[in-house]
């Protein structure tokens, strides 16, 4: 049994079991990156072979994950010679909080022209010039992150757009695919920087996609994270988020669509 207490405790074997602590809610339920954190190491214990790394996740949280103890089943879908599918689900009594499938792949490696980036990193200081900004207490979770801002905070007004550094309180020594699933996930909506006032909000579906690795850069430093929602309307929006190493590399690609509480 695994508790939660920090990002790096997030460590769990295929069938067992989770300890969701206080402290990790956004609203009702678990911050999502926690729990698709757990899902994918999961896997990873399962699939047991580190030449395959996660190179994409898609999930799905139908519940809130409450705090206390989950359940965490892992199957192996299919497993060829350099590629393994695998699905992992998080359960709280006869409920599905959150459920994840893996892709994880064994290097291609490709030179040009099948290799390009034409993403560019967003524009900011570096991060040791900017301060630490106050969260407050809301969300709860966000006392386990460290934000610098740069662009869009909430109700502002504006470009549904929001740039700044973060990183965990205590990172731990994993600079992993589940590292990333929680980062990614930190940050706050960029939907909130265009809306006329505060309201609860909720991931349904959840896609990351793992394109760099974190080879030579400072294990002890954030990473630039940047939201834009394009669309927003019946009750839901659409959210495309990245991920950048201090170095300009990108390091993943999240989409997720959220639901808007009434």
């Amino acid at each position: 049994m695994t508790a939660a207490t920090t990002l790096a405790d997030v460590t769990t074997p295929a069938g067992d079991q989770l300890v969701i602590p206080e402290g990790w809610r956004q609203g009702r339920g678990a911050f999502g990156g926690l729990t698709i954190a757990a899902l994918i190491r999961a896997i990873e214990a399962r699939v047991a072979d580190p030449a395959r790394r996660v190179r994409s996740v898609t999930a799905e949280l139908p519940a809130p994950a409450l705090p206390g103890v989950a359940q965490v089943d892992v199957d192996v879908l299919r497993s060829g010679s350099s590629l393994t599918c695998a699905r992992a689900a998080l359960r709280q009594g006869d409920s599905v909080a959150s459920h994840a499938v893996a892709i994880l792949a064994a290097s291609r490696p490709l030179e040009a022209p099948l290799a390009w980036r034409d993403l560019s990193p967003p524009e900011s200081p570096p991060w040791r010039e900017l301060e630490l900004l106050k969260m407050g207490s809301w969300p709860e979770f966000a006392q386990h992150f460290e934000y610098r801002h740069v662009a869009g905070v909430p109700l502002a007004g504006g470009e549904a757009r929001t740039v700044g550094w973060v990183r965990p309180v205590a990172p731990g020594p994993h600079r992993d695919a589940a590292y990333l699933a929680a980062l990614v996930d930190a940050w706050w909506p960029a939907a909130l920087v265009r809306a006329p006032a505060m309201r609860p909000i909720a991931t349904i579906a959840y896609t990351l996609d793992v394109v760099g690795d974190f080879a030579g850069l400072d294990p002890d430093a954030p990473l630039l994270y940047r939201g834009t929602v394009p669309v927003s309307g019946d009750g839901f929006f659409l959210e495309t988020r990245e991920l950048w190493g201090d170095d300009g590399r990108l390091l993943a690609i999240n989409h997720q669509t959220f639901a808007i509480i009434r």
